[in-house]
């Protein structure tokens, strides 16, 4: 009977675990848009949902995450990839913010809204924020105030080279202690050129 009930339960352990594979295959290939135009018909809630799974391990329990999303935002056209990669640093930013400063109750919220001819996006965390003297360097090239070997300066570089140059869209960037918010505004339509 023993071991009836341990073979039952590593039965379940393996079910469970194939489930969550399945989850995180399925969503690295929609984070990815396999076999995709450069530009397609992009589901922003999808994307930051999909993230959110690919970065689990650094999230973990001890982060919440809150989703304020607008339930009537449009798909965009949109490089779809490019935009996740967007979602992955700045929410890996915020996840390391908040766990080297040791905030309490650390959380990340992702907010989505709908302004005239805009999509804009927010993610925001309780963490410590962005030094005043640092704020105006965060988008160059190779600048980070992380430890060496932990960061390479390049994520909001990117961030913004797909947002501003690719998208024609903007990074806003407030942040004060107890509240950093990165602001990205996307048109909802794209012209590739």
């Amino acid at each position: 009977l023993n071991n009836n009930y341990t073979i039952f339960n590593l039965l379940n352990e393996l079910q469970q675990g194939a489930v969550r594979i399945s989850s995180i295959v399925k969503a690295l290939k929609s984070y990815t848009y396999l076999d995709q135009a450069p530009i397609v018909r992009t589901n922003i809630h999808q994307g930051l949902d999909d993230t959110l799974i690919i970065l689990r391990h650094k999230i973990k329990s001890d982060i919440r995450v809150r989703r304020d999303y607008d339930p009537t935002l449009p798909e965009i056209d949109a490089h779809g990839s490019e935009l996740n990669q967007v979602w992955t640093n700045l929410i890996d930013n915020a996840a390391d913010a908040l766990r080297g400063a040791g905030t309490p109750d650390p959380t990340i919220t992702l907010r989505t809204r709908q302004e005239g001819p805009w999509i804009i996006v927010t993610i925001e965390d309780n963490g410590p924020g962005i030094p005043t003297d640092v704020l105006p360097r965060i988008f160059e090239a190779f600048y980070t105030t992380k430890p060496i070997g932990q960061g390479t300066g390049l994520g909001l570089d990117i961030s913004y080279n797909i947002v501003v140059r690719k998208h024609k869209g903007d990074i806003r960037v407030k942040s004060e202690p107890g509240l950093t918010q990165f602001q990205v505004w996307l048109p909802r339509e794209m012209k590739e050129e």
